[in-house]
């Protein structure tokens, strides 16, 4: 070979594998492709956020943090086809002062994915793939409003919690059969003080027979006084926890708390409460269910909050940073009483947000019995030990380098960005496209053949020079004789 021809196959190769990628960030070879991907991602800093999110970026992550090996093990690293559009990333949820993991139920409506600033949402662009489900033991606290308004109008509300705490497919979800996993329910009433639905203290119900003897004996049963709905959510996540008989219960069965509110109204502690005086009363139990959330070698309790009825803000959108005041909290209703006004207009739905969104759960506003059933469903869901991302996208948007960033749209405020180099010579070898429309890696034989059309042509070009004097030599009778 010639020492041109030499000087270009390594020039060509050195560009291929460089392409446009910024030395210092010290990129990975995404494998099957021509593409190289940022060594580790980077999470978005929020000093309240506790969960982080970690995106996976090559096979030894994928092996050493998640112990997967085979298919598994294939189906986590990253996958990117420039034919297609179509890039593919696994991530997994951590906390982020502990570092250890955490397990949520994401669904696709819960993930925000984004290609630089555009957001790929719709089903056919973009899927979550929940992987690696586990059987992890789950103590559910029912935290339920007895109020004197739950039971108005011949105990209409109270009603609907009941029809949808006996909805077949909730009785299921929260006794879900398990070989590995125990699921126990703990029914409490609140309203001035917090009590057993029977009236006595918690106690935790293993067995659905037992569990639909409490609703149905209790539940009905006409309660009454304030709403002291913010002392409640302190004392589920904290003195119950404490309890001799719940911490050994959530000890031996390896359980995660998981506490469901569900009020008609507003925090409601005297007869001349308006709504701003619930603003250091909230701020207060934020605090509370933080350091429940953040404290180390204890049961880390999970919150979601249900309002019956109708939002008193509808349009009220949280936003992590924002400060929590009176405007904040009330809108235009600072001033307004809560008994006998506000709370016969709507729920407080700011105040349920809040809680939700400080206790690493989701927060709803339901008004029928189905609904509220979707909602204990959601709360037994199950978890997940990571997840897989791909999104499709018009292959022109794959000519630059571009990040991706996953976000959490629920439980938590979170999100990590990754850097994808495509290179700035050579196209990626395109995969084959499988029955569910999405494209799968060719064999390794496959990847490698976009390097033949050049080796052939410089091989041509080690043999044109010599061909060509030759001739010349030949042609002008120039050749020595021997």
């Amino acid at each position: 070979m010639s020492a041109f021809a030499r000087a270009l196959l390594v020039g060509l190769v050195a560009l291929s594998a460089s392409g446009c990628v910024d030395p210092k960030k010290d990129p990975l070879p995404i494998e099957g492709s021509t593409y190289r991907i940022s060594r580790k991602s980077t999470p978005v800093t929020n000093e309240q956020s506790q969960v982080e999110i970690k995106i996976l970026t090559s096979r030894d992550e994928c092996a050493q943090q998640l112990g997967l090996m085979g298919q598994d093990l294939e189906d986590c690293i990253p996958r990117v086809d420039r034919a297609t559009g179509e890039t593919t990333l696994s991530f997994t949820l951590k906390d982020s002062t502990l570092g250890t993991p955490v397990l949520l139920p994401l669904h696709q409506e819960q993930v925000l994915i984004s290609h630089m600033d555009r957001k790929m949402q719709s089903a056919g662009e973009y899927e979550l793939i929940p992987r690696d489900p586990l059987q992890t033991g789950q103590l559910f606290i029912l935290l339920i409003d007895g109020s004197g308004s739950m039971y108005e109008n011949d105990g209409e509300r109270a009603k609907k919690v009941y029809q949808a705490l006996l909805n077949k497919q909730v009785v299921e979800r929260f006794f879900a059969k398990s070989d590995t996993a125990r699921n126990g329910v703990v029914l409490l009433r609140f309203s001035n003080e917090v009590q057993g639905l029977d009236g006595g203290p918690a106690q935790v119900l293993t067995k659905p027979a037992q569990y639909k003897q409490m609703v149905q004996g209790h539940l009905m049963q006409r309660s009454g006084g304030y709403t002291h709905l913010y002392s409640a959510v302190e004392y589920a996540v904290t003195d119950l926890l404490g309890e001799p008989a719940i911490r050994e219960w959530l000890q031996v069965n390896m359980a995660e708390p998981t506490v469901v509110l569900i009020t008609d109204g507003f925090n409601n502690e005297t007869a001349q409460d308006v709504c701003a005086d619930n603003v250091p009363r909230l701020e207060h139990t934020l605090d509370v269910l933080r350091q429940a959330r953040g404290a180390a070698g204890q049961s880390r309790p999970t919150l979601f909050t249900v309002g019956l009825g109708k939002a008193i803000r509808s349009r009220y959108t949280y936003e992590k940073n924002r400060k929590l005041n009176g405007r904040e909290l009330c809108g235009p209703h600072g001033d307004r009483r809560i008994n006998n006004d506000l709370e016969n207009y709507g729920i407080d739905n700011v105040s349920l947000t809040w809680l939700a969104e400080e206790g690493g759960g989701s927060s709803f506003v339901k008004s029928r019995p189905k609904g509220l059933a979707e909602v204990f469903q959601a709360a037994a869901a199950e978890r997940y030990r990571w997840y897989t991302a791909r999104y499709r996208l018009d292959g022109f948007y794959h000519r630059q380098s571009y990040f991706v960033r996953i976000s959490l749209l629920a439980y938590a405020v979170a999100s990590s960005t990754v850097d994808i180099h495509p290179s700035g010579w050579l196209d990626a070898p395109s995969g084959e496209v499988a029955a569910d429309q999405w494209t799968r890696p060719g064999s390794m034989g496959r990847a490698l053949a976009f390097l033949m059309p050049l080796l052939g042509g410089l091989l041509l070009l080690s043999y044109l020079g010599p061909a060509v004097f030759n001739a010349r030599r030949a042609i002008f009778r120039r050749a020595r004789k021997r």
